[in-house]
């Protein structure tokens, strides 16, 4: 069933900077007010603002050889399901019940409309275009009529439950984008694989059997290769070996609280349209997965020689500490600008008492347990008492340009996926492919840590034997590369007025490649200490 309603008028004069619109809304008080606020959310005071997803423009000229038409009216159709309660008014007759409806979908067409007049009457005459008169184009005093009309349909087919569907199921459009964003993943993985299972397991079978072989010549078996760092490879940090320990054990609560996430949001347990709920979930899988903060941290702590309590502590207040101070700054701006963004004190206020009454306790937990358990971090071998001397390294091992390149293969695998989630944070869209981020999620981290285990294994056949940063910052380079890429995204998607909203543009992604540069790193050092520890597990040392 469909209910049609009376035609709103919006007369334009056209100007030089800005157009002035007036609507006559219509004169029901039913349900058509919904469309005139759905009508004001098209962009304020100019019609020439309106645009659909797809890139066309509601009041887009469309010209052909001879004429110019422009759209100038909207259909709205807005569907509605009957709900199975009922509506019920208490009044002095005693109680009423009502049908309700619920409003599951609404389609916007934008279309080109000519008009007749049959005395004060305006109607639309549906058989011809509105043609943009020559006035119209060359001088700035005539008017051009917008309008918009509202169908109402009743669907008992939609449900309010299942009013989702139509947008999670995506366009073929963007389905097909996706799925060649993970065919192009697979095929990185694939190349990747192959080349450290071609290189690393022919190179490393040829070394393990020439340094076990008990018959080989001692002098040709230690002249070259990795095994002659046996005793430097273990070796802790020359330089901020505490600060290495931290960000790991930031970095492992940062991957269980995305994993845990992902796993919610891809079994449907996370409403698309509600952001709330997505970062809500975020912050209370953070705290309550803080546990494994402290044991990753205390385990390095402890191999590291540095194991303190206050270190612990330190790495509970390090990485939310960062991003409330940031936020809490990004905050003020809000507030001053008047912003409706703005976080209230309330929520900044529970937030604290998150952090100190359950992610606090938590981690301190966790540093306990890994004080006091079985080593996970050890070492095969012992280590000399006197470093060995790194020789010169090829260009394409120095730091920052191994860094660059290493970083840069895991960035490819989600690049398409990226431009997705900006474009769902910074343009508003809806993005409700969490089963196909979830892929990518693993894919970065397999590309992470194989361009990271390759990286460091021709390091150590180069003599260079401090991989522990190397491991860290080569697969946290993905930040950066995101970084860089959202300043491109800035410049040539985005159009952003006054100098505060590219402030916080840059603010907000400035945390957002910290955030995946803790992340992805903690993915390549522990891949990287797991292929370390094994290839010269493997090897007999005199």
């Amino acid at each position: 069933m469909a209910t049609g309603f009376p035609i709103g008028l919006a007369r334009v004069r056209k100007m030089k900077k800005a157009a002035t619109t007036t609507t006559t809304a219509p004169t029901t008080t039913e349900p058509p007010q919904i469309a005139d606020e759905i009508l004001n959310q098209f962009g304020g005071d100019t019609m020439d603002q309106i645009t659909e997803e797809s890139g066309t423009s509601y009041s887009a000229i469309h010209r052909d050889p001879k004429k110019s038409y422009i759209n100038n009216h909207l259909a709205f159709s807005i569907y509605i399901t009957e709900t199975s309660a009922l509506r019920k008014s208490t009044s002095d007759e005693g109680t009423d019940s009502n049908p309700s409806y619920h409003i599951v979908g609404f389609q916007v067409t934008p279309m080109s409309v000519g008009y007749g007049a049959q005395g004060n009457t305006h109607r639309c005459i549906n058989s011809e275009h509105f043609v943009i008169p020559d006035a119209l184009q060359s001088t700035e005093d005539d008017t051009a009529e917008y309008t918009y009309s509202v169908a109402w349909h009743v669907r008992p087919d939609l449900k309010w439950s299942t009013r989702w569907d139509v947008y999670l199921k995506g366009s073929k459009y963007e389905n097909r984008i996706h799925w060649f964003a993970i065919f192009n993943s697979i095929v990185i993985i694939a190349v990747l694989t192959s080349v450290i299972g071609c290189v690393l397991y022919r190179a490393l079978r040829r070394d393990l059997s020439k340094y076990n072989d008990p018959e080989s010549i001692q002098e040709d078996r230690d002249d070259s290769g990795w095994k002659l760092v046996h005793g430097d490879v273990f070796r802790k940090p020359e330089h901020h070996s505490s600060l290495l320990a931290v960000l790991v054990g930031s970095g492992v609560q940062l991957i269980f609280m995305v994993g845990s996430t992902l796993v919610f949001a891809a079994l449907g347990f996370l409403a698309p349209h509600n952001r709330g709920a997505l970062l809500t979930t975020l912050i209370l899988l953070y705290v309550l997965v803080g546990f494994t903060n402290g044991y990753f941290t205390a385990q390095l702590l402890k191999y590291f020689k540095s194991r303190s309590w206050n270190l612990i502590f330190t790495t509970a207040v390090f990485f939310p500490g960062q991003m409330f101070a940031a936020y809490l700054l990004l905050n003020f701006v809000h507030w001053g600008k008047g912003s409706t963004s703005a976080a209230p004190f309330t929520s900044i206020l529970m937030l604290i008492a998150l952090w100190a009454c359950v992610s606090l306790p938590l981690v301190l937990i966790g540093g306990g347990v890994g004080f006091r358990s079985y080593d996970i971090f050890t070492a095969p071998r012992k280590v000399s008492s006197i470093p060995r001397t790194i020789p010169p390294q090829p260009w394409y091992l120095r730091r920052p340009v191994a860094f660059l390149i290493a970083g840069f293969i895991p960035f490819g695998t989600a690049f398409i996926e990226s431009i997705f989630v900006l474009t769902s944070v910074w343009q508003g869209r809806v993005y409700y492919f969490f089963g196909f981020f979830s892929v990518i999620f693993v894919m970065v981290l397999l590309t992470a840590a194989e361009a990271t285990i390759m990286l460091i294994y021709l390091q150590l056949v180069h003599l260079d034997y401090r991989w522990w940063w190397s491991s860290f910052m080569a697969a946290g380079y993905y930040g950066v590369w995101l970084f860089m890429y959202s300043i491109l995204y800035y410049f040539l998607a985005l159009d952003v007025t006054g100098w505060w909203s590219t402030v916080l543009y840059f603010a907000y992604m400035t945390m957002a490649s910290y955030f995946c540069f803790v992340l992805v790193g903690t993915c390549g050092f522990l891949a990287s200490y797991v292929f370390v520890r094994v290839i010269y597990s493997s090897i007999k040392v005199d």
